[in-house]
C-alpha cells in the first residue's frame, strides 16, 4: 500500500522531479519496435501486414503515454497553458527540425534515393511548424505525422488550462470523440479534414483515461488487477494480428479500438509493475527509453544507409544476407540516435532543466 500510494505522488504537479521508469521503458520499447519493422521491411518488395501492425502499435503506445504523462505532468487543477507549451516545444521542436533539415538536405542533394520526399519551400515551412499536407508533401520526415498528431494534442491540452484535470480529460475525450465521428461520418474528406478527424486521436484518449485510473489507484493495486491485465494482453495481441487490415494506412474503427486497448493493457501493466515494486531497474532500458525520440526520428536515416549499400554489394533476398544486415541496421540505428541524442536532444534538455529548474523530466 505505501509504494502505491508514493507513485502517483511524484507526478501529481507540474512541479515534480519524479520518472516513472515503466513508462522510460516502454518509450523505448515503443522506439525499437518502429526501428525494428523499418528494419525488417526495408528490403522486402511487398508490404509485410504483420511488421506493420507490429510498428504502428508502437506509434499507439507513444500516443497513450503522451497522453497519460501531459495529464499527470499538469496536475489536478489548473495550470499555465503558456509554460506547458513552452516545455513542450523545447522537449520535440529541436531534434525534429534538425531531423527535417537533415532528411531535405539530403533528398535535394541525392533525389534518386527518395522515391516520393520531393522538398519544396512551403512543404519544409509547414513541415517545421507541425502542418498535415500533401500537395506539396509535409511532413517531408515521413515519420512526422505523428509529431503532427502530437502538437495537435499539446495545443488542444493546453487549450483547457482553466479546467480541472477530470474535466480536463472529459471535455478533451468528448471532443475527440466527436472529431472521430466526424471523420467518419465524411465521404470525401480532404487531407487536412482527413487527419484532424483521424481515429489516431484515441491514442491520445486513452492516455489521459489511464492517468485518472491511475491517480485514483483503480486498476493498480493487487495481483488481481495485474492477473487480469496479463490475462488480456495476449489475447487483445492475438486478436489484433489475426484480424485483417483493409491496407497499411487506415483500419477500420473496431481494428483501430482493438490496437488502442492493446496499448494502453501494456502501458497498464508497466504501471502495475512498478507500483507493486517488482520492475527491475536495468540501465540498458532507461537509457533506450530516454534515447527514444531521437531513436524514432532518427532511426531511418542509418536503416536506410545500410541497406542502400547492403543492396547495391549483394543480393538482400538470401537469408544470411539478410540476417546479417538486419543485425548490423538495428545496431547502425541505435548508434546513430545515440549520437544524435548527445549532439542535438540532450543539450537541449539540460538548457531547459537549467533555465527551470522546477520543470519535469519530459
Amino acid at each position: 500500500m505505501g509504494q502505491t500510494a508514493a507513485a502517483p505522488a511524484r507526478f501529481e504537479t507540474v512541479n515534480g522531479h519524479g520518472q516513472l521508469l515503466s513508462i522510460q521503458y516502454l518509450r523505448g520499447f515503443a522506439a525499437l519496435s518502429v526501428l525494428v519493422t523499418h528494419v525488417l521491411q526495408w528490403p522486402i518488395a511487398e508490404y509485410n501486414m504483420g511488421l506493420l501492425k507490429t510498428g504502428r502499435l508502437g506509434v499507439e503506445v507513444f500516443f497513450v503515454i503522451s497522453g497519460f504523462i501531459m495529464t499527470m505532468i499538469a496536475g489536478h487543477g489548473t495550470f499555465k497553458p503558456q509554460e506547458f507549451l513552452g516545455r513542450r516545444a523545447i522537449r520535440i521542436v529541436p531534434a525534429y527540425w534538425a531531423a527535417t533539415v537533415l532528411v531535405t538536405v539530403l533528398a535535394l542533394a541525392m533525389p534518386n534515393q527518395f522515391r516520393t520526399t520531393v522538398p519544396s519551400f512551403e512543404g519544409f515551412i509547414k513541415s517545421l511548424l507541425f502542418i498535415p499536407s500533401i500537395e506539396p508533401k509535409a511532413p517531408l520526415l515521413t515519420l512526422g505525422w505523428t509529431l503532427d498528431y502530437e502538437a495537435f494534442f499539446y495545443v488542444v491540452f493546453a487549450s483547457l488550462f482553466f479546467l480541472e484535470s477530470r474535466a480536463r480529460t472529459a471535455v478533451l475525450c468528448g471532443l475527440f470523440t466527436v472529431l472521430i465521428a466526424i471523420g467518419l461520418m465524411l465521404n470525401h474528406p480532404s487531407h487536412v479534414q482527413a487527419f484532424y478527424t483521424s481515429m489516431s486521436l484515441a491514442g491520445f484518449c486513452c492516455g489521459t483515461v489511464l492517468a485518472q485510473f491511475y491517480r485514483s489507484g483503480i486498476a493498480m493495486r493487487g495481483p488481481l488487477a495485474r492477473s487480469l491485465a496479463l490475462a488480456a494482453l495476449p489475447v487483445l495481441l492475438a486478436l489484433f494480428y489475426l484480424i485483417p487490415w483493409d491496407n497499411a494506412e487506415h483500419a477500420l474503427l473496431p481494428v483501430h479500438l482493438l490496437m488502442s486497448a492493446t496499448a494502453i493493457c501494456i502501458v497498464l501493466i508497466g504501471l502495475q509493475i512498478e507500483v507493486a515494486g517488482r520492475l527491475p531497474r536495468s540501465a540498458v532500458l532507461k537509457f533506450i527509453g530516454d534515447t527514444s525520440y531521437s531513436l524514432y526520428l532518427f532511426h531511418i536515416f542509418a536503416v536506410a544507409a545500410v541497406w542502400g549499400v547492403a543492396k547495391r554489394l549483394f543480393d538482400v533476398q538470401q537469408p544470411l544476407v539478410y540476417i546479417a544486415f538486419t543485425l548490423l541496421a538495428i545496431t547502425a540505428g541505435l548508434v546513430f540516435a545515440w549520437v544524435c541524442y548527445r549532439l542535438v536532444e540532450r543539450p537541449f534538455l539540460t538548457a531547459s532543466r537549467n533555465w527551470r529548474r522546477n520543470a519535469v523530466p519530459a
